[in-house]
């Protein structure tokens, strides 16, 4: 059995100014990662079999963001 039963991922990649396609990071992703961090504790919803809420690189969905 897995550690995590669930595992959210929040894309946290920036391109910079300028770039061509747009960035979760630039749209908040970080906060939402943060927030969704905090909640998941305040909730009593992380540790082993529970949820974990990490930060990811490009998961390439940057027009659907932030992903």
């Amino acid at each position: 059995m897995s550690f995590y039963k669930r595992h959210i991922f929040f894309c946290t990649n920036d391109r910079g100014a300028g770039a061509e396609r747009p960035s979760c990071n630039r749209c908040g992703s970080a906060e939402m990662r943060d927030y969704a961090k905090m909640r998941m504790k305040k909730l009593g919803l992380t540790g082993e079999g529970k949820v974990r809420v990490n930060k990811s690189g490009c998961l390439d969905r940057c027009e659907e963001g932030p992903a």
